[in-house]
């Protein structure tokens, strides 16, 4: 009877062992490993109805998909003072703990402080949504890095202006004069000296002072322009301001559909928007969201890709007020233009493709070849 009691008191000790050991196991929690794709999307403000916004904005449609991708947007640099140190403590704060799988930013005056954040981060993977340059030694090993065929997309809305206009001539308000610039109406003048419309080209010199682009604005109408593309992110309000004073005056946006933008809070200002040339960020980031989600986005990390036409990187809005308002020969002179620079039918200028010594000697001709002051 001892022995069984012996062997009883064993195995009841035995079970208490494994009844303990189970006990202490970690419970699954959430995290890193809860299976949730998380991704960080670094911009300097939003509200600049412009491409930030569109960004922001498809971040929110990515959250709204329960797709089991969170997204979340930090708004780093309100004042647009783009300091190194602020820009670093930001990139410091989303990958130092590596809670995301992803952290995307970009854009010209920003996108220094995203390679450097590469460099101190190699074990991160970023995505530059909008790029501009690319470092000397190429596209980092831990980033993907696209830019848009802005060539392409002005060769377009040039298209667009010539079969439009009923005076012969067209305009553009720039915000700023560079090559980088120049790229979007480098196919824009091409297209329309091709096709003998001529254009006014203002350079305003600001991307906010809605009372300068209403003014040079002006002066374009005044000397005939009857279709006018705005390229200039805030101060693009005062051109369509501008065009909406004129029933026989057309204005076309950019990078968001902006009659959509403008339709319910300013019905004025949304009617005279025929069209919209779109930079399609949107489109590309919630791309990149779902090649982080199923495993693919490494295949993409250390390259540089431009988003055309044929990728949906950049196109025209077609809206229901586009299709009301644009006739059926506009749409199809729009539609074969797109189907023929889509194939490489024809030959885009692109500023940003020409070298220093080029581009001074180059871009002049193609400015200029059609242009009325």
């Amino acid at each position: 009877m001892k022995k069984l009691l012996s062997v009883l008191l064993a195995l009841l000790m035995v079970f208490a062992l494994f009844g303990c050991g189970k006990k202490e196991e970690p419970a699954p929690t959430g995290g890193d490993d809860d299976g949730t794709t998380k991704i960080a999307v670094l911009l300097p403000f939003t509200g600049d109805q412009s491409y930030f916004d569109t960004l922001a904005n498809a971040a929110k449609e990515v959250n709204d998909a329960d797709n089991n991708i969170t997204v979340e947007v930090f708004e780093c640099d309100p004042n647009g003072a783009a300091e190194e140190s602020n820009w670093m403590n930001w990139y410091d704060n989303v990958c130092e703990e590596g809670k995301y799988d992803l952290v995307v930013s970009g854009n010209g005056t920003y996108e220094g402080f995203l390679y450097k954040a590469c460099e101190k981060y190699p074990d991160q993977k970023f995505y530059n949504f909008d790029c501009s340059w690319v470092p000397e030694g190429g596209v980092p090993a831990n980033c993907y890095a696209v830019d848009w065929a802005l060539d392409d997309l002005g060769y377009v809305v040039g298209a667009l202006s010539a079969a439009a206009t009923k005076t012969g001539t067209v305009g553009v308000v720039v915000g700023m004069e560079s090559q980088d610039m120049n790229q979007f109406i480098g196919g824009y003048c091409q297209v329309l000296a091709a096709n003998d419309v001529k254009y006014v080209i203002s350079y305003p010199g600001s991307f906010s002072d809605t009372a300068l682009g209403k003014e040079v604005t002006e002066d374009m109408i005044s000397k005939g322009a009857d279709v006018i593309w705005q390229v200039a992110g805030g101060l693009g309000n005062g051109v369509i301001d501008a065009c909406s004073g004129h029933d026989d005056v057309w204005c076309i946006g950019v990078d968001q559909d902006q009659y959509l933008q403008f339709k319910d809070t300013n019905p004025a200002w949304a009617n005279t928007i025929l069209t919209s040339a779109l930079k399609n960020t949107n489109v590309a980031f919630k791309a990149v969201c779902e090649m982080v989600a199923d495993g693919s986005y490494s295949k993409k990390l250390g390259t540089h890709e431009t988003w055309g036409i044929a990728l949906n990187g950049v196109g025209l809005a077609e809206n229901d007020y586009y299709l009301a308002n644009a006739s059926e020969e506009i749409r199809n002179k729009v539609a074969d233009t797109l189907a023929q620079v889509a194939s490489g039918a024809v030959e885009v200028v692109d500023t940003k493709a020409w070298d220093e010594a080029t581009y001074e000697t180059e871009w002049p001709k193609v400015r200029d070849a059609n242009r009325v002051d």
